[in-house]
Protein backbone atom coordinates (compact mmCIF):
# COMPACT_ATOMS: atom_id res chain seq x y z
CA UNK A 1 0.00 0.00 0.00
CA UNK A 2 1.14 3.38 -0.84
CA UNK A 3 0.85 6.29 1.34
CA UNK A 4 -0.05 9.89 0.07
CA UNK A 5 -0.41 12.00 2.82
CA UNK A 6 -0.75 12.45 6.70
CA UNK A 7 -3.47 14.59 6.93
CA UNK A 8 -4.62 14.76 10.64
CA UNK A 9 -2.59 14.07 14.20
CA UNK A 10 -4.25 12.08 16.86
CA UNK A 11 -1.08 12.25 18.80
CA UNK A 12 2.63 11.52 17.94
CA UNK A 13 2.58 8.37 17.12
CA UNK A 14 -1.13 7.72 15.40
CA UNK A 15 -2.23 9.43 12.47
CA UNK A 16 -4.47 9.54 9.47
CA UNK A 17 -3.38 8.82 6.30
CA UNK A 18 -4.54 9.23 2.70
CA UNK A 19 -3.11 6.08 0.77
CA UNK A 20 -3.36 5.69 -2.87
CA UNK A 21 -7.26 5.15 -2.86
CA UNK A 22 -7.87 8.00 -1.32
CA UNK A 23 -9.10 6.07 1.95
CA UNK A 24 -8.43 7.43 5.01
CA UNK A 25 -7.19 4.91 7.49
CA UNK A 26 -4.95 4.90 10.43
CA UNK A 27 -1.23 4.36 10.76
CA UNK A 28 0.57 3.81 14.04
CA UNK A 29 4.39 3.93 14.07
CA UNK A 30 6.44 5.95 16.01
CA UNK A 31 7.14 9.80 15.56
CA UNK A 32 3.77 9.80 12.31
CA UNK A 33 2.66 12.56 14.14
CA UNK A 34 5.61 14.50 14.67
CA UNK A 35 6.10 16.54 11.42
CA UNK A 36 3.77 19.49 10.53
CA UNK A 37 0.43 18.12 9.06
CA UNK A 38 -0.13 17.40 6.22
CA UNK A 39 2.41 15.86 4.98
CA UNK A 40 3.56 13.35 2.39
CA UNK A 41 5.10 10.54 3.76
CA UNK A 42 8.49 9.50 1.72
CA UNK A 43 9.51 6.43 4.46
CA UNK A 44 6.84 4.10 4.78
CA UNK A 45 9.25 1.89 7.33
CA UNK A 46 8.36 4.31 9.70
CA UNK A 47 4.43 2.58 9.75
CA UNK A 48 4.40 0.01 12.26
CA UNK A 49 0.35 -1.33 11.93
CA UNK A 50 -2.33 -0.20 9.33
CA UNK A 51 -6.02 0.16 10.34
CA UNK A 52 -8.83 0.19 7.95
CA UNK A 53 -12.28 0.16 7.92
CA UNK A 54 -12.90 2.05 11.68
CA UNK A 55 -15.50 4.69 12.06
CA UNK A 56 -13.53 7.93 10.97
CA UNK A 57 -15.78 10.11 13.89
CA UNK A 58 -15.56 7.40 16.53
CA UNK A 59 -11.97 6.49 15.98
CA UNK A 60 -10.51 10.60 16.33
CA UNK A 61 -12.65 10.97 19.52
CA UNK A 62 -11.74 7.97 21.28
CA UNK A 63 -8.18 8.20 20.45
CA UNK A 64 -8.25 11.87 21.23
CA UNK A 65 -9.35 10.81 24.63
CA UNK A 66 -6.83 8.22 25.52
CA UNK A 67 -3.13 8.13 26.78
CA UNK A 68 -0.22 7.70 24.15
CA UNK A 69 1.24 5.16 26.80
CA UNK A 70 -2.41 2.49 26.65
CA UNK A 71 -2.43 2.64 23.01
CA UNK A 72 1.02 1.68 22.58
CA UNK A 73 0.24 -0.85 25.35
CA UNK A 74 -2.93 -2.17 23.37
CA UNK A 75 -0.34 -2.71 20.39
CA UNK A 76 1.95 -4.88 22.44
CA UNK A 77 -1.09 -6.81 23.62
CA UNK A 78 -2.58 -7.32 19.59
CA UNK A 79 0.96 -8.21 17.96
CA UNK A 80 1.31 -11.14 20.95
CA UNK A 81 -2.26 -12.07 20.98
CA UNK A 82 -1.90 -12.48 16.79
CA UNK A 83 0.90 -14.46 17.61
CA UNK A 84 -0.74 -16.77 20.06
CA UNK A 85 -3.92 -16.81 18.37
CA UNK A 86 -2.48 -17.53 14.73
CA UNK A 87 -5.81 -16.01 13.14
CA UNK A 88 -7.08 -13.10 11.15
CA UNK A 89 -8.21 -10.36 13.46
CA UNK A 90 -10.39 -7.53 12.79
CA UNK A 91 -8.51 -4.41 13.00
CA UNK A 92 -11.30 -2.27 14.98
CA UNK A 93 -9.56 -4.38 18.13
CA UNK A 94 -7.15 -1.33 18.79
CA UNK A 95 -9.78 1.12 18.90
CA UNK A 96 -12.21 -1.29 21.15
CA UNK A 97 -9.21 -2.90 22.71
CA UNK A 98 -7.43 0.50 23.45
CA UNK A 99 -10.61 2.06 24.79
CA UNK A 100 -11.15 -0.94 27.42
CA UNK A 101 -8.12 -1.34 28.96
CA UNK A 102 -7.89 2.70 29.50
CA UNK A 103 -11.12 2.41 31.11
CA UNK A 104 -9.76 -1.10 33.25
CA UNK A 105 -6.87 1.39 33.85
CA UNK A 106 -9.20 3.72 35.46
CA UNK A 107 -11.59 1.40 37.01
CA UNK A 108 -8.58 0.09 38.60
CA UNK A 109 -7.17 3.65 40.24
CA UNK A 110 -10.56 3.91 42.03
CA UNK A 111 -10.52 0.46 43.64
CA UNK A 112 -13.40 -1.05 41.32
CA UNK A 113 -13.11 -4.95 40.60
CA UNK A 114 -15.69 -5.81 37.47
CA UNK A 115 -15.74 -9.69 37.72
CA UNK A 116 -17.05 -10.95 34.33
CA UNK A 117 -19.80 -13.41 34.39
CA UNK A 118 -18.84 -15.26 31.36
CA UNK A 119 -15.22 -15.82 32.85
CA UNK A 120 -16.25 -19.62 33.25
CA UNK A 121 -17.34 -20.04 29.70
CA UNK A 122 -14.32 -18.32 28.55
CA UNK A 123 -11.73 -20.47 30.15
CA UNK A 124 -13.29 -23.35 28.89
CA UNK A 125 -14.41 -22.61 25.72
CA UNK A 126 -11.81 -20.25 24.56
CA UNK A 127 -8.15 -21.46 25.97
CA UNK A 128 -5.62 -19.73 23.28
CA UNK A 129 -8.04 -16.54 24.10
CA UNK A 130 -7.62 -16.81 27.69
CA UNK A 131 -3.95 -16.99 27.23
CA UNK A 132 -3.70 -13.77 25.32
CA UNK A 133 -5.55 -11.93 28.05
CA UNK A 134 -3.18 -13.39 31.05
CA UNK A 135 -0.84 -12.15 29.04
CA UNK A 136 -2.17 -8.93 28.72
CA UNK A 137 -2.62 -9.05 32.05
CA UNK A 138 0.97 -9.80 32.92
CA UNK A 139 2.42 -6.90 30.96
CA UNK A 140 0.25 -4.24 31.87
CA UNK A 141 0.89 -5.32 35.60
CA UNK A 142 4.69 -4.91 34.76
CA UNK A 143 4.20 -1.83 32.96
CA UNK A 144 2.63 0.14 35.14
CA UNK A 145 3.63 -1.67 38.22
CA UNK A 146 0.23 -2.64 39.32
CA UNK A 147 -1.54 -5.74 40.61
CA UNK A 148 -4.58 -6.33 37.55
CA UNK A 149 -6.29 -9.00 39.21
CA UNK A 150 -6.39 -12.16 37.39
CA UNK A 151 -10.19 -12.13 36.51
CA UNK A 152 -9.99 -8.83 33.73
CA UNK A 153 -7.90 -11.55 31.50
CA UNK A 154 -11.58 -12.77 30.89
CA UNK A 155 -12.92 -9.11 29.26
CA UNK A 156 -9.47 -8.61 27.41
CA UNK A 157 -10.10 -12.02 26.53
CA UNK A 158 -13.27 -11.54 25.08
CA UNK A 159 -12.04 -8.87 22.58
CA UNK A 160 -9.95 -10.98 20.95
CA UNK A 161 -13.10 -13.42 20.79
CA UNK A 162 -15.21 -10.68 19.34
CA UNK A 163 -12.53 -10.01 16.77
CA UNK A 164 -12.75 -13.10 14.92
CA UNK A 165 -16.47 -13.11 15.02
CA UNK A 166 -19.13 -12.12 12.28
CA UNK A 167 -20.20 -9.70 14.56
CA UNK A 168 -18.81 -6.60 15.67
CA UNK A 169 -20.60 -6.79 18.81
CA UNK A 170 -19.60 -7.61 22.13
CA UNK A 171 -22.51 -7.55 23.27
CA UNK A 172 -23.61 -10.28 20.65
CA UNK A 173 -19.77 -11.86 21.87
CA UNK A 174 -21.24 -12.32 25.22
CA UNK A 175 -24.21 -13.76 24.25
CA UNK A 176 -22.77 -16.44 22.33
CA UNK A 177 -20.55 -17.37 24.32
CA UNK A 178 -23.24 -17.61 27.46
CA UNK A 179 -25.42 -19.48 24.92
CA UNK A 180 -22.47 -21.93 24.38
CA UNK A 181 -21.52 -22.12 27.82
CA UNK A 182 -25.04 -23.62 28.61
CA UNK A 183 -24.98 -26.14 25.90
CA UNK A 184 -22.02 -27.49 26.69
CA UNK A 185 -23.67 -28.01 30.34
CA UNK A 186 -26.39 -29.49 29.00
CA UNK A 187 -24.39 -32.14 27.30
CA UNK A 188 -22.15 -32.69 30.06
CA UNK A 189 -25.28 -33.35 32.52
CA UNK A 190 -26.70 -35.60 29.60
CA UNK A 191 -23.78 -37.77 29.36
CA UNK A 192 -22.37 -37.57 33.07
CA UNK A 193 -18.94 -36.71 31.84
CA UNK A 194 -16.28 -34.15 31.67
CA UNK A 195 -15.04 -33.89 28.00
CA UNK A 196 -11.26 -33.16 26.96
CA UNK A 197 -11.45 -29.58 26.61
CA UNK A 198 -7.89 -29.51 24.83
CA UNK A 199 -8.46 -32.29 22.20
CA UNK A 200 -9.55 -31.48 18.82
CA UNK A 201 -12.92 -33.35 18.95
CA UNK A 202 -13.40 -30.66 21.74
CA UNK A 203 -12.53 -27.86 19.44
CA UNK A 204 -14.42 -29.50 16.34
CA UNK A 205 -17.51 -28.97 18.25
CA UNK A 206 -17.20 -25.83 19.73
CA UNK A 207 -16.48 -24.89 15.93
CA UNK A 208 -19.63 -26.13 14.61
CA UNK A 209 -21.39 -24.74 18.12
CA UNK A 210 -20.64 -21.38 17.65
CA UNK A 211 -21.63 -21.07 13.82
CA UNK A 212 -24.75 -23.21 14.61
CA UNK A 213 -25.79 -20.37 17.36
CA UNK A 214 -24.45 -17.17 15.19
CA UNK A 215 -27.01 -18.49 12.49
CA UNK A 216 -30.10 -18.54 14.90
CA UNK A 217 -28.65 -15.22 16.01
CA UNK A 218 -28.63 -13.68 12.54
CA UNK A 219 -31.87 -15.41 11.67
CA UNK A 220 -30.25 -17.40 8.75
CA UNK A 221 -31.31 -21.15 8.77
CA UNK A 222 -29.37 -23.47 6.91
CA UNK A 223 -31.49 -26.07 4.27
CA UNK A 224 -29.76 -28.69 2.57
CA UNK A 225 -32.19 -30.94 2.24
CA UNK A 226 -31.11 -33.81 4.25
CA UNK A 227 -34.37 -35.22 5.15
CA UNK A 228 -33.90 -38.87 4.55
CA UNK A 229 -30.28 -39.15 5.85
CA UNK A 230 -31.51 -36.91 8.86
CA UNK A 231 -34.02 -40.51 9.85
CA UNK A 232 -31.33 -42.58 9.17
CA UNK A 233 -29.31 -40.84 11.60
CA UNK A 234 -32.20 -40.16 14.15
CA UNK A 235 -33.27 -43.95 14.39
CA UNK A 236 -29.53 -44.32 14.64
CA UNK A 237 -28.23 -42.65 17.70
CA UNK A 238 -31.39 -42.48 19.53
CA UNK A 239 -29.33 -41.29 22.65
CA UNK A 240 -27.79 -38.49 20.53
CA UNK A 241 -31.37 -37.09 19.25
CA UNK A 242 -32.99 -36.99 23.53
CA UNK A 243 -29.62 -34.82 23.98
CA UNK A 244 -30.21 -32.51 21.18
CA UNK A 245 -33.87 -32.31 21.91
CA UNK A 246 -33.17 -30.95 25.51
CA UNK A 247 -30.35 -28.82 23.44
CA UNK A 248 -33.44 -27.59 21.09
CA UNK A 249 -36.29 -26.80 24.25
CA UNK A 250 -34.09 -24.77 26.01
CA UNK A 251 -33.49 -22.60 22.63
CA UNK A 252 -37.00 -22.32 22.05
CA UNK A 253 -37.72 -21.55 25.83
CA UNK A 254 -35.22 -19.38 25.93
CA UNK A 255 -35.02 -17.66 22.54
CA UNK A 256 -37.71 -19.08 21.04
CA UNK A 257 -35.32 -20.54 18.52
CA UNK A 258 -36.36 -23.73 16.85
CA UNK A 259 -34.03 -26.43 15.13
CA UNK A 260 -34.83 -28.11 11.62
CA UNK A 261 -33.63 -31.43 10.53
CA UNK A 262 -30.68 -30.08 9.08
CA UNK A 263 -29.47 -28.43 11.93
CA UNK A 264 -30.48 -31.25 13.65
CA UNK A 265 -28.54 -33.60 11.73
CA UNK A 266 -25.43 -31.70 12.12
CA UNK A 267 -25.81 -31.41 15.88
CA UNK A 268 -26.26 -35.25 16.12
CA UNK A 269 -23.30 -36.01 13.98
CA UNK A 270 -20.95 -33.58 15.56
CA UNK A 271 -22.09 -34.61 19.21
CA UNK A 272 -21.50 -38.66 17.92
CA UNK A 273 -18.42 -37.92 17.29
CA UNK A 274 -17.53 -35.78 20.27
CA UNK A 275 -19.28 -38.37 22.63
CA UNK A 276 -17.53 -41.48 20.95
CA UNK A 277 -14.17 -40.35 20.50
CA UNK A 278 -14.20 -38.30 23.99
CA UNK A 279 -15.26 -42.06 25.74
CA UNK A 280 -12.16 -44.62 23.96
Amino acid sequence: MIIIKVIKKINNNVVFVLNNNNEEIIAVGKGLGFEKIPYELKDESLIERIYVNLNHNDAIKTFEQLPLQDIILTEEVIKEGKKILDKNINENILLTLSDHISFMLDRYNEGLDIKSPLEWQIKHLYPKEMQVGKYAVEIINKKKNISLPESEAAHIALHFINSQMITNSIRDTSKLTNIMGDIINIVKYFYKCEFDENSLNFSRFINHLQYFILRHMQGIKINDGNKELYLEMKKRYENEVRCINRIEEFLYKNFNWTCNEDEKLYLILHLQRLITRENK
